[in-house]
Order: C-alpha cells, then sequence, then structure tokens
C-alpha cells in the first residue's frame, strides 16, 4: 500500500509542475491581467476573484498560472512575466528586500500549519519532547514556526526531540504513513490531505493546531499571517482602479471560500490535482480573512520578526519599509 501511496503522491508532484496556465476570464476591454498562484485556498481564492465580472471594466482578459516552488515565482515576478500573484508574506517581503518591484496587497491566508501524531499525548509544543519529527522544507515556514515555538518553551532540537528534513511534503507525509516518523509538521492543503490518507491506512491521527499554540505561547491572537497577494508596482501605476478592483474581489472571494466551502473545494479540484474532499476540509480547518496590506502590518511585522530571529535570510535580511504595504484607499 506504501508504493501505491508513493505513486499517488508523485502523481500530484508531476501535475503540479506541469499544468498550464488557466485561463479565468475572458472580458472585453483593457490590457490582460496575468496572475499566478500556488494550489491550494490562494488558488480558490484567486481563481473565484477573478471570475469576478466587474473587472471587466479594466482588464481584456484574466489568466492564472499555478506555480512549482518560490524560485519560479520569483523568476516570474522579476521577469516580469506575472503581474500579480498569492504568495507567502515571507516571499514577498525576501522579493521586495531583493529590489524588485513588487507592493503587498493583503493578507488573506492567517492559519494553515499543524502537527500529526500517530499517537499522543498531543495537546501542546511540549508534548513534542522525545519524538522523531518530519518536517518539509528546511528554513521555510512550517520549520521556522516549529523551532520558534520551541525555543519558547526551551526546548531543544537534537537534544529534547529529533527532526528530520525533507525535501518536499510529498516525502514527509510518505515517512509518516510509512510510520517512520512519529509527529509530522504540515501546511493546509497536505494537513488535510494526509489526514484522509492515514484513515485509509487504518490510522487515526492526533492533531495540534500551531496557530493555537502560538497563541498560547506569545499571547497573541491566534491567527498566523502566512499569505496574500502582491502586484508589481506598474500595474498600480498604470491601472489603480483596476487593482482595486482586484482588492474588492479577492475581499468577496475570500468570503465566499468560508461560507461555501463544498463550492470551493470543487472549484480547487476543477484547477488542481487536489480532490474537492481535500480542499474543502482545508477550508474548514484554515483561518481566512482578508486584511488590506496596511491594517496587516502591524501583525506581520510581529510574526516575521520572530521568525527573522532565527533566520534574517527568511525575509531577505530585515522587516520591509512602508514602501512594501500597498495603501489601495481612493
Amino acid at each position: 500500500m506504501i508504493d501505491l501511496q508513493r505513486r499517488r503522491l508523485l502523481q500530484l508532484a508531476a501535475a503540479a509542475a506541469t499544468l498550464a496556465a488557466v485561463p479565468i476570464a475572458g472580458f472585453a476591454a483593457g490590457p490582460a491581467l496575468r496572475a499566478a498562484t500556488p494550489y491550494g485556498l490562494p488558488q480558490v481564492i484567486l481563481a473565484r476573484a477573478l471570475q469576478d465580472e466587474a473587472l471587466a471594466t479594466w482588464f481584456e482578459q484574466a489568466t492564472l498560472n499555478p506555480w512549482r516552488d518560490p524560485d519560479q515565482l520569483r523568476a516570474w515576478v522579476a521577469g516580469g512575466e506575472i503581474q500579480l500573484t498569492a504568495t507567502p508574506t515571507n516571499v514577498a517581503a525576501n522579493l521586495y528586500n531583493r529590489g524588485v518591484p513588487v507592493a503587498l496587497m493583503n493578507v488573506n491566508v492567517w492559519g494553515t500549519l499543524g502537527v500529526l501524531a500517530a499517537k499522543g499525548p498531543l495537546t501542546r509544543i511540549e508534548d513534542l519532547a522525545g519524538r522523531h519529527v518530519g518536517v518539509p522544507w528546511r528554513g521555510d515556514m512550517p520549520d521556522l514556526v516549529l523551532r520558534y515555538l520551541l525555543a519558547r518553551q526551551g526546548m531543544t532540537v537534537g537534544k529534547d526531540l529529533r527532526i528530520t528534513y525533507h525535501a518536499s511534503p510529498f516525502e514527509t507525509v510518505q515517512m509518516f504513513l510509512a510510520q517512520r516518523l512519529d509527529v509530522v509538521v504540515l501546511p493546509e492543503p497536505m494537513r488535510s490531505s494526509t489526514r484522509l490518507q492515514a484513515a485509509g491506512f487504518g490510522l487515526q491521527p492526533l492533531e495540534l493546531d500551531l496557530q493555537a499554540e502560538w497563541a498560547r505561547v506569545t499571547g497573541e491572537p491566534p491567527g498566523l499571517p502566512q499569505a496574500g497577494v502582491i502586484c508589481r508596482r506598474e500595474l498600480v501605476e498604470a491601472h489603480p482602479e483596476g487593482v482595486r478592483s482586484v482588492q474588492r474581489a479577492i475581499a468577496e472571494a475570500v468570503a465566499w471560500t468560508v461560507a461555501n466551502p463544498e463550492e470551493a473545494g470543487r472549484l480547487g479540484a476543477e484547477l488542481s490535482p487536489l480532490s474537492a474532499e481535500v480542499v474543502e476540509a482545508a477550508v474548514r480547518r484554515t483561518q481566512l480573512k482578508m486584511l488590506d496590506a496596511p491594517a496587516a502590518r502591524p501583525e506581520l511585522e510581529r510574526f516575521l520578526g520572530a521568525l527573522a530571529e532565527l533566520s534574517p535570510g527568511f525575509i531577505g535580511g530585515g522587516l520591509p519599509d512602508a514602501g512594501f504595504y500597498l495603501d489601495l484607499a481612493p
């Protein structure tokens, strides 16, 4: 069964690497809007937003390209192939700090990270003591959030617990389902996918929400500003009203996704290799709300600043200045 599961995961990875741009809408006038997104809830939100007929006033057509990894996204944005994209907030900050002319429009994903464990107890981060933990993407957001929480509780990797890193979440999931890891740290929708797959092996993983743990450990609100939407500056300069229209459409798309998880699941399945069941589960287990960039700035600076203590390169050396936060007020 593990070999079958491995093939399924590899097929998902291959599909994620090869799907072409999806034409989201054809409009009547104005320039084309070239957008991009990773798979998962950011794709659902942005796809729904770009279907808004109000955008026809400003853009002739909208296309949505799935990106495989942040390196591909950086190349697209830096080269001007993409004008607007959903992205993790640290990637957005990194691009800005490296001189790419982008600005943050909003933050709309506020919590996707969780811990899955084969057995308990699992009620707080301290329960990871003595465990073997699998983490994808060393030095990326899941890793830094975990290590920050462990450090705040006085726990040392290598002494109090063991971490094995993997180059992709697919490998992390495979090792967990093969019962070669005690615990895994995963974002959505991979977290929901793993829970559903585990049931097929007769496993019922316990779960710890890392947003709730962050709130418990730091005393801050239980939400992490993990992902949002950025655009290139020249798009704003050339079409400010069009960008405002996109911002309004994103706000409506976030509200629609929260209110309609089943429909959101079907939309996600139409656009990606993910199943409707996985996308729906991810919607129900993720904190979604949209804040304009200036409103999100205080929480985003606290979050990115905390993680940059562990790895300054995570955001390109320092917190972005005020020019990063796009103010779309008329």
